[in-house]
């Protein structure tokens, strides 16, 4: 399953090709917001904080005057760390994160067709190694400086979960077309977890200083909840596209429902997987407060994004 989070892909001048109607999807995402209390808010962009990851780009090369093939995807980046983010007290932290998702996203965008870049990506990376490709080398440099930003176990975990997202392009390229058993029902969460950059996020969203036993059963849910968000708020886009390969689409036929079924089983799977962590983080404020913040955050970069997912068309409060 491909991270599509952000991709670049407009759906902009496309017709209406959903399989059901818009006022269905508005009902059932209003569903999965209400009952996880995530107000429907719609944030300014943050010029100053978008234009300070620019010129941290720049700096470290990876906008070279005359080639800016990374600029819109450094914007998509700044969109998650100044809505998502916007809790962490540490600006440095926040560019980095903006930095990283951008490359990230770039990544999945540009290597899915043709991988061979990202087959050499986790040795060149071990090896300390130039990648063959100027996102690829900045990518590359951002994982290494995990371990600024984060403590060693911590570090490890976001390291580990960013070469997962390379290797997830890559699976995605190798199984074009595979069948998907039934009886492999827990594939398609596994390979979505995988693209979804879900646990680097799921960690980072916590200050540095908080210790790793206070959150870190909470993870797994996150990791759920995180990419199954991203999921329910992309499908009216996806419908509007007439897409067919997407989470929900293949949900629902490889349980023989329909698609409508197949989002409300997601939002009841994603419902669970926030109580959850609810209740585990429930006894540190510190940590439940960041992961509120967080939730209505990555709620906000859907929103903020309206160009790519249409959700202002959703009538949604």
């Amino acid at each position: 399953m491909k991270y599509n989070s952000a991709s670049t892909h407009s759906t902009d001048n496309m017709q209406p090709m959903m399989s059901m109607t818009k006022e269905k999807i508005a009902e059932a995402i209003q569903t999965f917001l209400s009952r996880c209390s995530i107000p429907y808010q719609k944030p300014p962009t943050d010029e100053p904080f978008l234009e300070l990851c620019y010129n941290e780009a720049r700096k470290r090369g990876y906008m070279a005057e005359g080639s800016e093939e990374l600029k819109p995807f450094i914007f998509l980046g700044a969109a998650m760390s100044f809505t998502a983010f916007a809790h962490l007290d540490d600006t440095v932290v926040q560019v980095w994160m903006a930095l990283i998702t951008g490359a990230a996203i770039y990544c999945d965008d540009r290597f899915l067709q043709d991988t061979g870049f990202l087959d050499v990506f986790c040795e060149r990376l071990l090896r300390g190694q130039p990648q063959a490709d100027r996102a690829l080398n900045a990518f590359a440099d951002l994982i290494v400086e995990t371990t600024k930003y984060f403590p060693p176990l911590t570090a490890n975990l976001i390291m580990a979960s960013a070469m997962n997202f390379v290797n997830s392009i890559i699976l995605d390229n190798r199984t074009l077309g595979m069948e998907v058993f039934a009886v492999a029902d827990d594939y398609p969460l596994y390979t979505r977890i995988m693209s979804g950059l879900s646990e680097v996020y799921a960690i980072a969203l916590f200050p540095a200083h908080l210790p790793v036993n206070i959150f870190i059963q909470a993870i797994p849910s996150m990791r759920i909840s995180i990419v199954d968000v991203n999921d329910i708020l992309s499908f009216y886009k996806e419908e509007l596209a007439g897409e067919t390969v997407n989470h929900i689409s293949l949900w629902a036929k490889s349980r023989g429902c329909d698609k409508l079924q197949a989002l409300y089983v997601i939002i009841q799977q994603t419902v669970e997987a926030h109580e959850k962590v609810v209740q585990i983080l429930e006894k540190d404020p510190a940590a439940l407060d960041a992961y509120y913040k967080f939730s209505s955050g990555y709620v906000q970069f859907h929103t903020v994004l309206d160009h790519k997912y249409h959700l202002d068309e959703l009538n949604l409060s």
